[in-house]
């Protein structure tokens, strides 16, 4: 079938579709990096603004569209729909739906869009799509269900001609499967070309959390998440805050108590300083879920500080205040170096993972480190994370690279759900008379 790429990309639809034996007749991005990845990769043009060339869009049978979710409108009830998606990039879909008429619409967005605007956005997109025809589906799926090591469930809207597809309502979702999902492993991405080094001085911060863990009791775990600001500290919870409204010798008076000497004479600025950052930045009084945290991690100083001991703690003091803060999601693992896991160095601290998946690639600040790679992932690897074929070229500047595959769609997710549609053309004959099903593993139901 012919199919055309809406908000291309870097072209995760049309590897997908291509493999299947289907042609991409149109393609088209705003961003111009993104189309010059996809020309060398499938050596076609993809054209600019849709709103361009909508009018021009040759004739398909599968439209593919991963869109812009933008705030849908809330104002002219009186016009119905049509109105509310006025401006939208979703608006200009539904003109080149209502133009070509399509078999299949196949959608796909951030999974939050079912709840965007109270659950309306969504409400509206399948109003729409109704309203011209169609049968419509939606699911949450992501490539980890797949057996692909990368957690980053979206949304996938199906839609289905009615007046083309005779037994459009027996379509149904890829079956996902646990056993898959919890079987996964990052080793299977790996790329054994791909290089890199962790900075000294982060490996540095590595191997002091380890020293941390490794003193621990092995039955013990850290608080989640661990605050080593507040280990040892006194400071009142209850009647001081915001800290910022506090006067100087207020502040000063209150750092005595734990034995922090400040001068008067120093900037308030500066006293502020010997404040935690998420305590002399608060602009309202302390809630009560910080409370519980900053008491946990207090109580467990006083239960494990002796174990830990006072030097180490010393020293944490003197790390960058991002990584003063930690967080250990492995659980009881036997070994406790950091090293053997995945670690995210994220603006909440460092965050210790097992190796089963990586997260949503959103960032290249954000790329996991694999430990025992001893590096962070690569453009590559992050390509194979979204199911790339190996031949695929990402964009050669790495932090351009991860934010278009993080932009991306999932190549195996589209493609298992895509044939489930090829599916409902499997059992209609030429003439419109259906034909016995046969019940594949993973149908759903």
């Amino acid at each position: 079938m012919r199919f055309v790429d809406l908000f291309c990309g870097i072209g995760g639809f049309h590897q997908a579709l291509s493999q299947l034996g289907h042609e991409c007749v149109f393609a088209c991005d705003i961003d111009e990096e993104c189309r010059k990845v996809y020309h060398e990769n499938w050596d076609m043009t993809a054209f600019n603004d849709v709103r361009t060339w909508s009018d021009e869009i040759d004739d398909h049978e599968i439209l593919c569209a991963g869109f812009p979710c933008q705030p849908f409108s809330k104002s002219g009830n009186q016009l119905g729909f049509e109105d509310k998606i006025r401006g939208t990039l979703f608006a200009e879909i539904s003109k080149i739906i209502r133009l070509k008429s399509p078999k299949y619409v196949l959608l796909e967005n951030v999974a939050n869009l079912r709840t965007h605007n109270t659950g309306n956005t969504m409400k509206t997109i399948r109003s729409v799509l109704q309203n011209l025809g169609y049968h419509v589906r939606d699911r949450v799926l992501s490539p980890h269900e797949f057996g692909i090591p990368h957690h980053r469930p979206r949304i996938f809207i199906v839609a289905i001609n009615k007046e083309k597809v005779q037994n459009y309502s027996k379509f149904r979702f890829p079956r996902v499967s646990k056993k898959k999902a919890e079987g996964t492993h990052v080793d299977t991405i790996f790329d054994a070309s791909s290089e890199g080094t962790i900075s000294e001085s982060l490996q540095m911060v590595l191997n002091h959390w380890t020293k941390f863990m490794k003193k621990l009791p092995k039955k013990i775990k850290p608080p989640s998440p661990t605050w080593s600001m507040e280990f040892g500290r006194l400071y009142d919870l209850e009647n001081i805050h915001p800290v910022v409204n506090l006067t100087k010798r207020r502040l000063c008076e209150e750092l005595a108590k734990e034995g922090i000497k400040v001068k008067m004479s120093w900037s308030k600025e500066r006293i502020l300083q010997q404040y935690p950052p998420y305590i002399r930045k608060m602009k309202t009084v302390l809630p009560k879920w910080k409370k519980q945290f900053i008491e946990k991690n207090r109580q467990f100083w006083v239960d494990h500080g002796k174990k830990i001991g006072d030097e180490w703690l010393a020293e944490t003091r003197l790390l960058n205040e991002t990584y003063q803060k930690f967080e250990w999601h492995v659980g009881s693992e036997k070994s406790r170096d950091v090293m053997d896991y995945m670690i995210h160095t994220r603006p909440s601290g460092i965050r210790v993972s097992r190796l089963n998946r990586i997260p949503a690639l959103v960032a290249i600040a954000q790329i996991p480190i694999i430990g025992p790679w001893g590096r962070r992932i690569s453009p590559r690897e992050a390509a194979n994370a979204q199911s790339f074929s190996s031949d695929f070229k990402p964009h050669d500047k790495s932090s351009i690279a991860f934010r278009q595959l993080g932009n991306s769609v999932n190549v195996v997710v589209i493609d298992e759900v895509v044939k489930r549609l090829m599916v409902l053309e499997s059992i209609q004959s030429p003439e419109g008379i259906l034909i016995p099903q046969v019940k594949h593993e993973n149908y759903s139901e």
